[in-house]
């Protein structure tokens, strides 16, 4: 049976006087559990400070994080700034080409030189900033203490790292009421401006690529023109005196009988220096009845040169050859009056006027 009462005897050391107390026995045990409840509230309590101050200090952390997370997104927009200016510039330049050049827009697969939203929001996706505890921002550069890469390596911050930034500051894992509004309004501003650099991103991606496909239409066409100017015959093929030009004219050698003359003679002492008069393959090297020892050179798109009356080919059958280079020396072989060079230039291998392609005097 328990004790319904207990009995406290205090006893003064310089007294024989004796105090007895009789308490009764739920008051002691009812002592004994609130003393305990105490302790362990105070326990919880101590726990609690402690997490909410180890909290605060993250807090801090996460808005210096999300700071300087803001100053790389700025420094980002302002490069994108810089390069839009370029690309407007570059378009530019593309249209006085096509306006020299007289090129006209060729139609572009859009589809299958240009990447969908998908593919570049998943692109996006895979760029991540450095952490904020190894971020140095210095003169507008964006260093990792890890790698010590500039900001050209750095990663553009993606919405799940200000989503996890902002879910972490909002309180999700927080004690209520340690994060303030102003936070809230800052993560907010993130997100947007991150959506406008993402967006500006996509533009110039694709604005970049139209202006690839340009370029590249462009560099084909003058590269096929510059090929078509170095075939042309401007270069007046030796150093002389044009005797007889091209056209109807009376014959040196038969008795004043009226016939085509299909070249240019021109006249010089005999060994002087017959020059290719544009880039060719040599085609044929050697003698023709009337032409003599003759030298045929294939410029392409049709375009033929015949050098008849030579004294010595310097080149062979199937040699290339440039504009300038010294091919034959200038003679009097086959059919001739005196030392010359005739000189034809035919297209489709019909002769026309030599005269109307040379350009270029020695």
């Amino acid at each position: 049976m328990a004790n319904r009462f207990f009995t406290v005897m205090v006893v003064p050391e310089k007294t024989s006087k004796v105090y007895r107390l009789i308490l009764p026995g739920w008051l002691i045990r009812g002592s004994v559990v609130g003393v305990l409840f105490v302790g362990i509230l105070a326990g919880i309590m101590l726990l609690d400070y402690w997490y909410v101050m180890s909290q605060i200090s993250e807090n801090k952390q996460l808005k210096l994080e999300n700071r300087r997370l803001r100053q790389q997104v700025q420094i980002f927009k302002n490069k994108m700034t810089t390069i839009e200016s370029t690309m407007d510039r570059i378009r530019t330049f593309t249209t006085r080409l096509k306006v020299i050049t007289n090129i006209e827009d060729r139609s572009i697969n859009t589809s299958a030189v240009l990447p969908d939203a998908s593919a570049i929001t998943s692109s996006h996706a895979a760029l991540a900033p450095p952490p904020a505890e190894e971020v140095d921002i210095t003169d507008g550069t964006i260093t990792t203490s890890s790698s010590a890469k500039a900001v050209g390596s750095s990663k553009t911050p993606t919405p799940e790292i200000l989503s996890n930034t902002s879910a972490k500051v909002r309180g999700d894992t927080l004690v209520p009421g340690v994060f303030d509004l102003r936070d809230s309004i800052e993560n907010s501003a993130s997100r947007r401006e991150y959506e406008e650099l993402d967006q500006k991103f996509s533009k110039i991606n694709y604005d970049s690529l139209l202006l690839e496909q340009n370029l590249q239409n462009q560099y084909e066409l003058l590269s096929d023109q510059k090929t078509f100017l170095a075939a042309l015959p401007t270069l007046k093929p030796a150093v002389g005196y044009f005797t007889s030009g091209f056209g109807v004219r009376r014959s040196p050698t038969g008795a004043g009988r009226v016939k085509i003359h299909e070249g240019l003679d021109i006249a010089n002492h005999p060994g002087t220096q017959i020059r290719a008069p544009a880039d060719a393959v040599v085609t044929f090297a050697d003698t023709k009845p009337g032409y003599g020892l003759t030298l045929i050179l294939d410029h392409g798109y049709g375009l033929e040169t015949w050098y008849g009356h030579t004294r010595k080919i310097l080149v062979t059958k199937g040699q290339k050859i440039h504009r300038g280079d010294t091919i034959a020396l200038l003679g009097n072989s086959g059919r001739s009056t005196g030392p010359h060079v005739h000189y034809e230039v035919r297209i489709n291998h019909y002769p026309v006027d030599p005269m109307s392609y040379i350009l270029e005097d020695y």
